[in-house]
């Protein structure tokens, strides 16, 4: 994890400051994979010296690269968007609809494009956080977050590659993706939960989502919007069901995760957190993630086929609380 500025880290933790036996953590997450990539080790860390972890992803990924020959056919096209956008369109809005909470197949819709690999992708990431130790999850829409409406699914965005090798929008991006999502309808629903929940510690991405893909950057800034609105407390009918009359809640510590990507380097003086967590733990987690992931000793490789290092160490940088709350 090499940068050109920022402040080296100093040396590794063993949990981020602000977390311990009895307190509470929340990640915050655009797709499974993501959460045992970049965190996964902290995670089992936090854990395992007794700390309550809570995850929220915001979508399913269906329409995520899929690495595994037999199961190629879970792959959507996203070509074939242009080619009929209104009835991709339709199934989009009708994987909007309300069912039971947890329940994919419910909540998508067996035609949905991603629907079979939305639901491959549930399996992994219970299989992942078996791994990881944690033991609350809950999926954006549902849940602690779901409307007063009932549970909604707010679906992957996709993503293109750029010119210069970072992720962008995708040319076609459908009804119901997460990042068309606007925040002043999504916030709320995040924002009940942080009430709820009241952790100590949240942790996400930074301003560009670590490598530019809509969904990181929409998860960044509904985190943002979901802290400064958490702090106040909920008006009636605001957020999630059964959530009315809880009390705001500042959190004391929040953290964005650190990008290896040399193309984002950080800015000169922020300093960065290492964490040193669990190897073990993380790289199990991983051979879980199989549609996206493949596990070879202490090397992984995503889509691209390019091996790299399974490192315990992961890095964070503290979020100024002004930046969220503004000046006291």
């Amino acid at each position: 994890m090499a940068f050109t500025t920022g402040m080296p880290a100093s040396a590794p933790l063993s949990l981020l400051p602000g977390v311990g036996q009895g307190s509470t953590i929340m990640f915050i997450h655009a797709h499974p994979d993501d959460e045992t990539i970049v965190t996964g080790a902290t995670m089992a860390a936090c854990s395992a010296a007794g700390a309550r972890v809570v995850l929220v992803t915001c979508t399913r990924g269906e329409l995520g690269e899929v690495i595994p020959a037999e199961l190629a056919h879970l792959e959507v096209d996203q070509s074939e968007f242009s080619l009929g956008t209104h009835a991709f369109e339709e199934q989009a809005l009708d994987a909007r609809g309300q069912g039971e909470d947890h329940d994919v197949a419910a909540l998508e819709g067996d035609t949905a494009p991603g629907a079979g690999l939305a639901q491959e992708r549930e399996r992994e990431l219970a299989a992942a956080l078996s791994a990881l130790g944690v033991h609350e999850h809950m999926w954006l829409g549902q849940g602690l977050t779901a409307p007063a409406t009932g549970p909604v699914v707010f679906r992957d965005s996709g993503m293109a590659w750029g010119a210069d090798g970072r992720a962008m929008a995708a040319p076609i991006v459908l009804s119901g993706s997460f990042s068309r999502e606007p925040l002043e309808q999504v916030a709320p629903l995040l924002a009940a939960a942080i009430r709820s929940l009241r952790p100590d510690v949240v942790v996400s991405y930074a301003a560009d989502g670590g490598y530019g893909h809509p969904d990181h950057v929409r998860t960044h800034q509904l985190t943002m919007a979901a802290l400064r609105e958490a702090a106040s407390p909920a008006s009636s009918g605001e957020g999630s069901a059964g959530q009315d009359e809880l009390a705001g809640w500042t959190v004391p510590a929040v953290y964005a995760i650190v990008s290896d990507r040399p193309e984002r380097p950080l800015a000169a003086g922020v300093p960065r957190i290492a964490v040193a967590g669990d190897l073990g733990a993380k790289t199990a987690a991983m051979k879980a993630h199989r549609t996206q992931i493949t596990v070879a000793g202490e090397l992984f490789a995503l889509s691209d086929n390019v091996w790299r290092n399974i490192f315990a160490i992961e890095e964070f940088v503290a979020v100024d609380q002004t930046q969220i709350y503004g000046a006291p």
